[in-house]
């Protein structure tokens, strides 16, 4: 791998076990095949599976998932949502978080991932272990690089539906996201929409589902046209972040 690290996150599959079994009424095997056809094209290094991967938390759905996956030849870094269960999903994909932070080295970057799901709630939660153990992460080599990534959305992103479900007590959270000048990115699913905003230098990214999002800024959840997609992010060596939304078409931002 190259200093230059390209990522792929896929979000939001909400795989059934059983795949005849249709998502807001779509198929999320169909959609989540045709975006990793387009996905595949691009030769990424990584993909990062940030929650809500399968919507029933069946052995069966994660398994699939990893059949999906395979064909890409890649690592994946998963992490689970609010529908996954945490430590099946560990199985499937081993390194994924269930009660610790999990760090990997990429490059000059570092990659950090977060299990911000609690069991049968739709908000989210980082425990007081999992905050101190992102402190201390984030003191060693303070300038160094990193994304943090995460399923639930720290800040608000404007779209009530989701809103009301984003993570709680986000502050202290946000404070050492703040205080670490090498935090360029935090990245997350669970919005079903693409999301981007700045806060104090470094972006903050709403990945789009795989199956089916709605537009944004709305009351109730209503379906978005332009149909499933997927967040590439482009890790530069000078430690600046390039991204853009995978879907009919590929639009770009560089921040």
């Amino acid at each position: 791998m190259t200093d230059r690290v390209r990522i792929i996150q896929i979000t939001d599959c909400h795989l059934h076990g059983d795949p005849r079994l249709a998502y807001r009424g779509v198929n999320p095997y169909d959609s989540l095949n045709a975006l990793l056809q387009k996905v595949h094209a691009i030769n990424p290094d990584l993909l990062l599976a940030s929650g809500d991967l399968s919507e029933d938390a069946s052995t069966a759905s994660y398994e699939a998932l990893q059949q999906l996956f395979n064909p890409l030849a890649i690592q994946v870094l998963a992490l689970p949502g609010n529908h996954d269960d945490d430590t099946l999903l560990a199985q499937a994909f081993p390194g994924s978080p269930v009660d610790s932070v999990q760090v990997s080295e990429h490059g000059p970057w570092q990659i950090i991932r977060l299990n911000s799901s609690m069991q049968g709630k739709p908000e989210g939660r980082l425990n007081g272990d999992l905050i101190t153990g992102l402190e201390q992460v984030l003191k060693y080599q303070s300038k160094q690089p990193r994304v943090i990534a995460l399923h639930h959305q720290p800040i608000a992103i404007g779209s009530p539906w989701i809103d009301k479900y984003r993570l709680l007590q986000p502050e202290r959270f946000l404070q050492l996201v703040d205080q670490c000048p090498g935090v360029k990115a935090v990245v997350w699913g669970h919005v079903h929409e693409a999301f981007d905003a700045q806060r104090n230098g470094t972006a903050m990214l709403g990945g789009p589902s795989s199956v089916i999002n709605s537009i944004p800024g709305v009351q109730k959840f209503t379906a978005d046209p332009s149909g499933p997609a997927c967040r590439w992010l482009e890790l530069k060596p000078d430690g600046s972040v390039e991204t853009g939304i995978i879907r009919a078409r590929v639009t770009t931002t560089t921040i």
